[in-house]
């Protein structure tokens, strides 16, 4: 079966590059604003988590928090990776988002998807502790482990 990655974002355009981007190897599973996000984060169990900054209830900061401080050690322990129009300017420092957050990486909009998958293909790897599959593969649940 292959690992699931849950989208956050209230921009339907957004969520429908980055599934086409990434459904050939993942299963996506897409919610519409934070709320929606932390139900389906506690009930699907994502392996990873890709989040708007900038969303309706509970944003992705807050998402970000609820996931990384969670007391259920394998749900803090899931990646986060922040998509943001909220640009770092000479206000905001170099990597803010992702001290600021405790995020596991940070991509500002536009971004080119190519990039984000190769880096979201090497947080799943790390965080599921598999060997390297050949380059367009992916990385799936079960696997065995190194």
């Amino acid at each position: 079966m292959p690992a699931r990655i849950l989208i956050a974002d209230d921009d339907p355009d957004i969520r429908l590059l980055l599934r086409a981007e990434l459904e050939p190897l993942y299963r996506v599973i897409e919610a519409r604003d934070g709320r929606e996000a932390w139900k389906l984060i506690q009930e699907k169990r994502p392996v990873l988590i890709v989040t708007d900054l900038g969303m309706p209830g509970i944003d992705g900061l807050e998402l970000t928090k609820l996931v990384k401080t969670s007391e259920d050690e394998e749900l803090a322990g899931t990646p986060v990776v922040i998509l943001t129009g909220a640009t770092v300017s000479d206000a905001l420092p170099s990597g803010f988002w992702l001290k600021g957050t405790n995020a596991d990486m940070f991509f500002e909009k536009p971004f080119d998807p190519a990039t984000l998958r190769a880096g979201l293909d090497r947080l799943i790897k790390r965080r599921m502790n598999w060997k390297e599959l050949p380059p367009g593969q992916g990385f799936y649940e079960g696997e065995q482990p190194v």
